[in-house]
């Protein structure tokens, strides 16, 4: 069977599940946290599919990966995956659930860059004001780059707004190679 078919119904079947307990925003949470576990700590994979690990020592490391407690319907959708046996599948089911959370609530996604880190209620503000134009709730990841030199690009899904000076000196640039000037 498909990988990308096993992780798309098992979390289909956790946002329904999630979503009829009310419980989706705590689930999304999870997922999140879970998913930057598996990016930041390659041994949470190598334990989850090592075959002389207990499922019950499984369950423990995935709860504990997840931040220590869990609403109800992830519980039981770990201990389905474990029982089954789809352990090795548990990233791309993550990936999928969080896909399918956006979809389903309208997030859109993006990142901001910016020559020096800014406070939160700055990034706040931007976030209201993001919001407003797009007329739909996003997640913003900040991240601080010296190398734009002043300004901030900010990528939203597929469009990407550079109003940092080092892409205004890039594009001087390359009107100078064009003879544009």
């Amino acid at each position: 069977m498909n990988t990308g078919l096993i992780s798309s119904r098992y979390a289909d079947s956790l946002l329904q599940y999630a979503v009829s307990l009310n419980e989706q925003d705590e689930v999304y949470d999870k997922m999140k946290l879970l998913w930057e576990m598996y990016r930041k700590v390659p041994a949470l994979r190598r334990a989850v599919v090592n075959p002389s690990v207990l499922a019950a020592d499984k369950k423990k490391i995935l709860v504990t990966a997840c931040g220590g407690d869990v609403p109800s319907s992830l519980s039981k959708m770990l201990d389905l995956i474990l029982r089954n046996e789809r352990e090795e599948n548990l990233p791309y089911m993550v990936l999928r659930f969080i896909d399918l959370y956006r979809e389903k609530f309208s997030i859109r996604r993006g990142k901001l860059v910016t020559a020096v880190a800014i406070d939160e209620e700055t990034e706040q503000q931007l976030i209201a004001r993001i919001k407003k134009m797009v007329k739909a709730d996003i997640e913003i990841e900040s991240v601080a780059d010296p190398g734009i030199i002043g300004g901030f690009i900010l990528t939203l899904d597929d469009f990407r707004w550079d109003a940092s000076i080092s892409g205004e000196l890039a594009r001087i640039r390359n009107k100078f190679r064009n003879g544009q000037f």
